[in-house]
């Protein structure tokens, strides 16, 4: 597993970690152990009435071994966190449908346009893109670009109410725990966009607050952490409309492609187990090809390459569209099974016969707007919005 993702994790720290945890561990049970052993010699003596030299030795040890089992917590809990800590940075178990090294394309509707453009000259010669002047790359869609953002997230939400999916409203902000229970770094601000403290009052970097967006799979666990459900209800299918906010560099130049806010449609299922998982990344792909064969556009279905997918994911089934002015294909949206490598961090369980167990996750943005839209302009035909995006096509509850 470590091999195949290319990872620099170090197995032999995690486990000279865990040896050190487990000869302080043991060693305070010998002691206590020892104390217990003690104590009850002692307590024979005095029921025998015996005073003298062999009590007060006994009460001595006793004194020593609870001063030493006192002297062993703090190391033994500093051995504990570090090899915890170390222990969580683990990566996820691979899928069997993982590629070892390159992506694996299992469907493609038409092929890709071959006219070469950029979707920055046809915006703004369209009017359609207005890049803001920012420490980080942001953008107002103009007119039918607007209309195009509004009713593509409308044309995904009715097909998803119709398909018995409940739309969440989630919170743009969530905490580090949130955020180092899904596998991320709650530290590197290259990772989220972390709320910094602006007076001079002492604070602690594992209680901050991070924007991620109402769209992102932070804001579905956050909901769901330390949560327990009835069995019964289980899958679950949920999805949110909503802002996905992801720090870009400083250096990259404007483009749909690499925006630090954009407009999403983010999916989240809960299963019982691996079976009940699958089930539900099939049906959710058969609906993926119904929303985008329905626009026909050229796109593509992957398997993501073991070295390619983050460290919480067993599988990626990455959504692409070719862009003709990067000469490469873009990721405009995607599908992850997470298994119970979340659910198990950040304690979301469900009953089952009255036992506890952690279920299965699936997540995924099935549309990433700007990215999207990018694609759309780079198209040979000359762009429009499409009929199923509308206005007078949008759900009359929308409007």
């Amino acid at each position: 597993m470590i091999i195949k993702r290319k990872s620099n994790y170090d197995l032999h720290k995690l486990e000279n970690l865990w040896e050190v945890y487990n000869d302080l561990r043991n060693l305070k049970l010998q002691q206590e152990n020892s104390k217990s052993k003690l104590s009850k010699e002692l307590s024979e003596l005095l029921k025998l009435k015996n005073e003298g030299n062999e009590v007060e030795k006994f009460k001595i040890q006793i004194n020593l071994i609870k001063e030493n089992i006192k002297n062993l917590k703090s190391p033994l809990w500093s051995a504990e966190e570090a090899a915890m800590v170390e222990a969580l940075n683990v990566p996820n178990l691979l899928h069997k449908l993982t590629p070892d090294q390159e992506n694996n394309v299992i469907f493609q509707h038409k092929s890709p346009p071959s006219t070469k453009k950029d979707h920055n000259v046809v915006g703004k010669q369209k009017n359609l893109i207005k890049y803001v002047q920012n420490t980080h790359n942001l953008v107002y869609l103009l007119g039918d670009a607007a209309l195009f953002e509004l009713g593509s997230k409308f044309y995904f939400s009715d097909y998803l109410k119709r398909s018995n999916y409940i739309q969440f409203s989630n919170p743009d902000f969530v905490k580090s725990l949130v955020v180092e229970g899904c596998g991320v770094d709650h530290t590197d601000p290259t990772s989220t966009f972390i709320l910094h403290h602006n007076d001079d009052t002492v604070f602690n970097k594992d209680k901050r607050l991070h924007l991620t967006g109402a769209g992102s799979l932070y804001s579905f666990l956050a909901y769901h952490t330390k949560n327990v459900i009835y069995g019964k209800v289980l899958p679950l299918k949920y999805f949110s409309l909503g802002r996905q906010y992801t720090p870009t560099g400083k250096e990259e130049n404007h483009s749909l492609f690499n925006l630090s806010q954009s407009s999403a449609v983010q999916i989240f299922g809960v299963a019982r187990d691996n079976n009940e998982l699958e089930e539900l990344l099939e049906e959710i792909l058969c609906m993926v090809k119904t929303l985008f064969n329905e626009l026909d556009y050229h796109y593509r279905l992957s398997y993501v390459a073991a070295d390619k997918i983050h460290v919480w994911e067993s599988l990626r089934v990455s959504i692409e569209m070719y862009s003709t002015s990067l000469k490469k294909y873009i990721e405009i949206g995607h599908l992850s099974l997470i298994g119970d490598f979340m659910s198990k961090r950040l304690l979301f369980t469900y009953t089952d016969n009255k036992e506890a167990k952690f279920p299965h996750i699936l997540s995924g943005t099935i549309l990433n707007v700007p990215k999207f839209l990018g694609c759309v302009l780079e198209q040979d035909e000359e762009f429009s919005i499409p009929d199923v995006f509308r206005v007078e096509n949008w759900p009359k509850k929308a409007m």
